[in-house]
């Protein structure tokens, strides 16, 4: 066997197992006959095609095809396919029903005793479609009556005590109420106090609005020398970061050491004033007596004065004072203008 004829073959049979296994997730049986009944429905409430079909809550198959016919849109055909031993009467009806709270449809086939020979439908005939709701499913037509009347019976009563507690001022319900009343009537009061104080502040709501256009205009108005700003300062930022900040900061260093020096010097030469200062206040040394004592300061001021007028006079009169180089001294004349008279 060439290796084509291998390749075709394994090709073939994956094809039917694929094909078998399809089927059999959609509970198909190939290897058993079976009936297929069709079923017109106006309504059939999310059906879909491979639901089950029960029969006493067994499923006996499912459901094959659906479609609108093709002369009226107004009927769908369901094509129902039952297990081939299954034999089921003619009037069988196709009811459609909830299989679960989740909302799953199913088909449910009801019929009364059992058939034979021409009494059974034949596959390829139609069969009589109903719905049914999933109240009806889980209470049933007969019981639908009773336990409406129970539901009724108890929202009376219930209407009928609400009623009366309604009545009652004193009753919880009643004083729930009043408070409920109470409750309406503070909102309406803050609603009222709300209308006025928006009323009030309406006006200044109004100039605040004013004014803040005013300011978005300025700004809009000044956007130039804004953006002006905003680039003369990233150029200062930049050349702030071309600057040697660690140079500044060493010479600003030694600067700032160089001024403690010479405050340093500076205290400690007014201390030597302030010393000097209280010497001479103490009367300590010439200058101190000089300072304090007046009797001195005019005895300095006189020899001043004299030695002003003997430097004049030596000046003037400058023979005067040769006449002691001589050998016959001569006689004192007294000067016409004497400046120690004047």
């Amino acid at each position: 066997m060439s290796r084509e004829v291998k390749i075709g073959l394994f090709a073939v049979i994956s094809l039917a197992i694929a094909f078998f296994g399809y089927n059999f997730l959609k509970g198909k049986d190939l290897f058993s006959n079976s009936n297929l009944f069709y079923v017109h429905y106006s309504q059939i409430d999310g059906l879909q095609s491979n639901s089950p079909i029960n029969m006493n809550g067994l499923q006996v198959g499912t459901v094959k095809d659906i479609y609108l016919l093709p002369d009226d849109y107004s009927k769908i055909m369901v094509e129902l396919e039952v297990q081939g031993d299954i034999n089921i009467p003619k009037n069988t009806k196709a009811v459609i029903y909830p299989s679960s709270f989740m909302g799953g449809m199913a088909v449910m086939l009801k019929f009364d005793g059992f058939c034979n020979g021409a009494d059974c439908a034949q596959s390829g005939e139609y069969l009589q479609g109903t719905t049914m709701s999933m109240l009806d499913n889980y209470i049933g037509a007969d019981n639908l009556k009773e336990y409406t009347d129970v539901v009724t019976t108890g929202v009376q009563g219930l209407l009928d005590t609400v009623s009366k507690d309604l009545k009652d001022p004193n009753s919880e319900v009643g004083q729930s109420l009043k408070d409920v009343d109470a409750t309406i009537v503070n909102l309406k009061y803050a609603t009222a106090q709300m209308n006025t104080l928006l009323k009030n502040s309406s006006q200044s709501m109004t100039q605040t609005m004013a004014n803040l256009e005013k300011i978005t205009a300025n700004l809009a108005a000044q956007n130039a020398q804004i953006n002006s700003i905003l680039s003369n300062t990233s150029t200062f930022t930049n050349n702030l970061n071309a600057v040697d900040l660690k140079g500044t900061v060493e010479g600003a260093n030694t600067a700032m050491v160089s001024l403690k020096t010479t405050l340093e010097n500076t205290d400690k030469t007014m201390a030597e004033v302030t010393a000097l200062m209280k010497k001479i206040q103490s009367g300590d040394g010439t200058l101190g007596m000089l300072v304090n004592d007046g009797t001195l300061y005019k005895k300095l001021n006189d020899a001043s004065q004299q030695m002003e007028l003997l430097m004049q006079d030596l000046r003037l009169n400058p023979s005067r004072y040769t006449r002691i180089l001589r050998k016959k001294r001569k006689a004192y004349e007294k000067p016409e203008n004497d400046p120690g008279l004047n």
